[in-house]
């Protein structure tokens, strides 16, 4: 599974690139700057969706991982912009909610570092963040790949994969070269080599 993940996250960082490729051709005066915050943008949604697609496997019940990752891949290409819309989304709540549980968590980590002996001026930042972090981490970003599973498996519900994406990723990228020949491979092996 980690070696899929990888995999998947290779050519969804293609699916994204063509997207940053396309805004640095346009001569739109501060794409530079718009091309950076939809690249940190692009690094949340790829961290959310490789687990979407792995997820696929799971709920189709697939015997072969690689051609459920390959289809999963194909269907999530065919919807990329509702995907990426919903993950654009996703990341704003997710990164809006961690720093408003920062601001909380300022007053009593404030309290902790007071009450501790010595100074720590520094301390109740460091404090809140850590909080923040952690709550991000386990709460808010598990709560974000259930929506875009709820959002993905909705999308893509009665689709089948199109050849005509599957021959773009192929085009774009080749790490869903390697995927789909290692697809084709646990496909054609027999039960007892797999």
């Amino acid at each position: 599974m980690f070696a899929i993940d990888q995999l998947i996250k290779g050519v969804i960082k293609a699916i994204t690139g063509l997207v940053r490729g396309i805004l640095t051709i346009l001569p739109i005066p501060g794409v530079q700057q718009l091309t950076r915050i939809l690249s940190a943008f692009l690094r949340v949604a790829v961290g959310f969706v490789d687990e979407v697609i792995l997820a696929y496997a799971i709920r189709t019940n697939s015997t072969n991982a690689w051609m459920s990752a390959k289809e999963a891949l194909v269907l999530y290409g065919q919807n990329y912009k509702v995907m990426l819309k919903n993950a654009a989304w996703l990341a704003i709540i997710v990164y809006g909610l961690g720093f408003l549980v920062f601001l909380v968590m300022l007053a009593p980590a404030a309290l902790v570092v007071y009450m501790m002996p010595g100074t720590w001026a520094a301390g109740s930042v460091i404090f809140a963040l850590l909080f923040a972090w952690s709550v991000k981490a386990a709460l808010l970003e598990p709560f974000a790949i259930a929506c875009m599973m709820q959002v993905y498996f909705k999308t893509i519900e009665g689709q089948t994969p199109n050849s005509e994406w599957e021959a773009k990723l192929e085009q774009m990228s080749k790490k869903f070269r390697k995927l789909k020949e290692k697809a084709l491979g646990a496909a054609d092996a027999t039960p007892a080599e797999v």
